[in-house]
């Protein structure tokens, strides 16, 4: 499943990859409402064939997901998008996954269920140029 819901009010142009489609829609709808530019996929091999045709400002990605996990979906990505800011999303305990994804440059670690005030000032810091 692959959405796009565009916003002219906002250029930030937000992916968010996760296997739960309640979350995809939930947080895509907040994120379109906030006036960001919002695509979703439920996987992460979509997920890096919509990076080699489309550049993001921001990369969400859930980090336990069937078929390539969150971590080597944020490494696929990064050998197209080198620069690409990827925050990687965990219900679960996977310190192993998140620190190596860490390690590797990814940007932030967010833990489900989100806060959504995060999300936003994430974002926000990033549109800033801010640093982690």
């Amino acid at each position: 499943m692959e959405k796009t819901v565009y916003s002219k009010a906002e250029k930030t142009k937000i992916l968010i990859i996760d296997d739960n489609v309640s979350l995809l829609k939930t947080m895509s709808f907040i994120l379109l409402r906030k006036g960001y530019d919002v695509t979703m996929t439920l996987s992460g091999i979509e997920a890096v064939k919509l990076s080699r045709t489309s550049s993001f400002d921001l990369i969400f990605t859930d980090v336990i997901m069937p078929g390539i996990d969150g971590v080597e979906t944020f490494r696929r990505i990064r050998k197209y998008r080198p620069d690409a800011l990827v925050v990687m999303m965990t219900a679960y305990a996977v310190d192993d996954l998140i620190q190596q994804a860490i390690s590797e440059g990814a940007y932030g670690v967010i833990n489900k269920p989100l806060d959504i005030e995060k999300v936003i000032s994430l974002i926000e810091k990033t549109r800033k140029g801010s640093p982690k």
